[in-house]
């Protein structure tokens, strides 16, 4: 079992979460375990984004990303003594394993959908982190692949 598992959330992809606790508390020692759950902010990554955010803006962004992922553990019964919560800023892949790095994890839990085309020719975000981590990934692989609501 391991005692530092790292749990990245997309925070659109709700529908999916249960099945992503499931695993990260499966393989969460029982009693030393701790899940640390990050989100990542990636409008600072994406330049096109960039110039309307201030400041601001962004602090207001990151807060409410907060709250959410408190609520999110609230909803599924997350053990509060055994959370941490994280926001980054930056590119998923990359931010997922400086964190990783930061806070020494163990593992990585983290969702995978359904390969496109696409990602035959750019790496999707597990495809990445699990080649450069440095710790255990498992990747929770998703039974109903629909689009973002």
């Amino acid at each position: 079992m391991f005692k530092k598992i790292l749990v990245p959330l997309h925070l659109d992809y709700t529908e999916n979460h249960e099945k992503l606790f499931a695993g990260a508390l499966e393989v969460l020692n029982d009693d030393e375990g701790k899940l640390s759950l990050l989100y990542v902010n990636e409008n600072r990554a994406h330049g096109s984004v960039y110039p309307i955010l201030d400041e601001e803006n962004e602090k207001h962004y990151n807060h409410d990303a907060y709250i959410e992922l408190k609520k999110i553990a609230q909803k599924h019964k997350l053990p509060e003594d055994k959370i941490s919560f994280n926001i980054r800023d930056g590119s998923a892949h990359r931010e997922i394993l400086e964190e990783a790095r930061r806070i020494k994890a163990d593992a990585i839990v983290m969702m995978a959908t359904k390969p496109g085309l696409g990602s035959y020719f750019i790496s999707s975000t597990p495809e990445r982190v699990i080649r450069h981590a440095n710790c255990s990934v498992f990747v929770i692989r998703l039974t109903d692949y629909q689009s973002i609501k």
